[in-house]
């Protein structure tokens, strides 16, 4: 595992390609080998030594094979920086800052820091528990003919904290999730719910009628947003994520948006465990499959 939270730490454990492809052979094989054809669990060597070739059916498979890294193109260790960079920075980078940084075009950037993305897709294992606040909000600037919840170019997205006590006795955010969803309706609020929410937790939400149905299944109050002052944490959330995107990346196409909220909940919900979190986003990127520029731009919209 790499643990290390200073850029030193991170060149002094990655020098080369090599060190590179030796940390995805032990991510990949970490519980063991098992090939991805018939699935023999014995192997040999194979044609390069990040390589394990099946003693059954003799597929030959790298340490590369069926994740993001499958075919890179870019230097491997500038691809490890540009992960580091992105998921230890506090506030992450701009594709655009990535590529000045990293001396490389800033659309290979982009389709690395998306492929990144996918990675942080929630797993959607750790239901929020115990009080729960949930509301929507706007992303985009106001328009005419498009007040209130009327989205127009603008993007409706659902939030949901976890409120917890610290050991000082102050009140806090545990984890939060956040979805884009297309309207107010009880269907579309409902994706979080069952998404992200524990059938045993308390929820808050104003007094938007969308809510009402949702109450068969689940603990809701509704109480008057008051301007904010109803859910304050909630709402000092939503500014200070509001202002990740407007500071960090200036704009966001809204058919992207739901990879950037979860981008930044990936960081987010491991504040307070962020040594290890380079290791869980290369872990994720082991699994999820190839993703060429042609398949990332297609796969846009909701997740």
């Amino acid at each position: 595992m790499f643990k290390g939270l200073t850029i030193q730490e991170f060149k002094n454990r990655f020098k080369t390609n090599n060190a590179c492809l030796q940390y995805l052979v032990e991510q990949k094989w970490a519980e063991g080998y098992k090939c991805k054809k018939c699935g023999h669990t014995e192997y040999s060597k194979g044609r390069q030594w990040f390589y394990k070739r099946c003693k059954k059916c003799a597929y030959d498979e790298s340490a590369t094979a069926n994740t993001i890294f499958h075919g890179v193109k870019l230097d491997l260790l500038s691809v490890f920086e540009l992960a580091y960079r992105i998921v230890l920075r506090k506030k992450g980078m701009s594709s655009c800052e990535l590529a000045k940084e990293l001396g490389c075009q800033q659309k290979t950037a982009w389709q690395w820091k998306a492929k990144f993305q996918f990675s942080m897709k929630s797993s959607e294992k750790f239901d929020l528990e115990g009080v729960v606040d949930v509301d929507e909000f706007m992303i985009g600037g106001l328009e005419p003919g498009a007040p209130g919840r009327t989205p127009g170019d603008k993007a409706l997205v659902v939030l949901a904290i976890e409120k917890v006590i610290t050991k000082k006795g102050k009140e806090s955010i545990g984890r939060a999730y956040a979805r884009t969803i297309d309207d107010g309706s009880a269907k579309s609020l409902q994706t979080i719910f069952d998404r992200h929410l524990s059938k045993n937790s308390s929820i808050n939400t104003d007094k938007w009628r969308g809510y009402l149905p949702l109450k068969k299944g689940w603990d809701i109050t509704q109480k008057l947003s008051d301007k904010g002052e109803g859910m304050k944490m909630l709402h000092i959330h939503v500014m200070n994520l509001k202002g990740w995107l407007r500071g960090i990346h200036h704009k966001c196409s809204k058919k992207r948006l739901q990879y950037y909220l979860d981008e930044y909940h990936f960081r987010f919900n491991r504040r307070n465990s962020i040594t290890g979190i380079f290791d869980k986003l290369m872990k994720r990127a082991m699994q999820i499959l190839p993703h060429p520029y042609a398949a990332i731009k297609l796969c846009e919209g909701n997740t």
